[in-house]
């Protein structure tokens, strides 16, 4: 049996379709689907229903995923202890990050990791939780760091979670904005401002439409959102616009005196910050180093955080 083969098969189960499967591999859809066309017919079974515009598992397609997946787990914990005995390193560790984690969190555990274990690889690429989670289902990530902002749920069964810490949502203001000093304002004086939302706040954002609509308001109407945080920066402190963030991921302009945290009475929300293995698998060395690096700079933050001035 080819292990490419088996490899195809479990992106397309991955991903839910060849199309989508052939994207995330780099393969041609024409490759994928002959490569899963060789595999049936040297199994003699049909993997997939036919007809069908999503990717739908046979009953002998359900018994080859668990094997499948064993094999390709097994082959690659060879292939990286291989790599770790030619070249004399300490294994690889690969990370998702998402922008309020990656300097505030994952920088510190990460330097940590490295003055200890020096000859470790490590792999960081950074996103949203909707962008990198299906990278680690994947295996091409082991680790997915980043501020969860939905339910209270896992993301999918077979995503393993660990809260790290929490991170609060405010309302953010350059210093120079002409309701930075104001205290205790009022929702009414809001509405009118300009806003730039960064992408998928989830429960937050509707909690913050909420508010006004609880007082009998409307929520702002001039917004804009944004990917590009240094794009929201960037109207922040020359557009006079407004915005909704969870503090570490504007910890420098809040330090430095640049932004403030307006003085909004029920405009600030908690969201964990969560780790995301894949579960039920056993943790390679490097990445119970970083987990345990993780949740060490995150008790050292909550410390740094509890003997911190205001952001006032």
């Amino acid at each position: 049996m080819d292990l490419r083969q088996l490899r195809y098969f479990l992106a397309v189960v991955e991903h839910g379709s060849f199309t989508r499967a052939a994207a995330a591999t780099g393969r041609t859809q024409q490759a994928l689907s002959k490569g899963i066309n060789a595999l049936e017919q040297q199994l003699g079974e049909r993997l997939f229903e036919r007809g069908t515009r999503q990717a739908v598992l046979t009953d002998a397609g359900r018994l080859l995923l668990d094997h499948a997946r064993t094999a390709d787990d097994a082959v690659r914990r060879f292939e990286d202890r291989l790599a770790e005995m030619q070249t004399g390193s300490e294994g690889q560790v690969r990370i998702g990050t998402g922008p309020s984690t990656a300097g505030s969190l994952v920088a510190p555990a990460v330097l940590a990791l490295r003055r200890h274990w020096p000859k470790i690889g490590v792999h960081v690429a950074g996103g949203i939780a909707p962008e990198l989670l299906p990278g680690l289902l994947a295996r091409e990530l082991d680790v997915v760091v980043t501020l969860h902002t939905t339910g209270a749920e896992p993301p999918d069964p077979r995503i393993a979670s660990e809260v790290l810490m929490h991170d609060e949502y405010r309302v953010l203001a350059s210093v120079r904005h002409p309701l930075a000093r104001t205290r205790a304002l009022q929702l009414a004086s809001l509405i009118d401002q300009p806003w730039i939302f960064g992408r998928r706040l989830g429960e937050v954002e509707h909690a913050f439409r909420q508010q006004f609509l609880d007082a009998g308001l409307q929520p702002p109407a001039n917004t804009m959102d944004t990917g590009s945080p240094e794009f929201l920066r960037a109207l922040v402190r020359e557009g006079g616009y407004l915005t909704l963030l969870p503090s570490r991921i504007a910890h420098a302009e809040l330090l430095s005196g640049h932004w403030v945290a307006l003085d909004v009475p029920g405009m600030s929300w908690q969201r964990p910050v969560m780790a995301y293995t894949r579960a039920g698998e056993p943790q390679s060395a490097p990445l119970a180093r970083l987990l345990q690096a993780l949740r060490n700079a995150a008790q050292m933050a909550g410390v740094r955080e509890v003997g911190s001035p205001s952001m006032r």
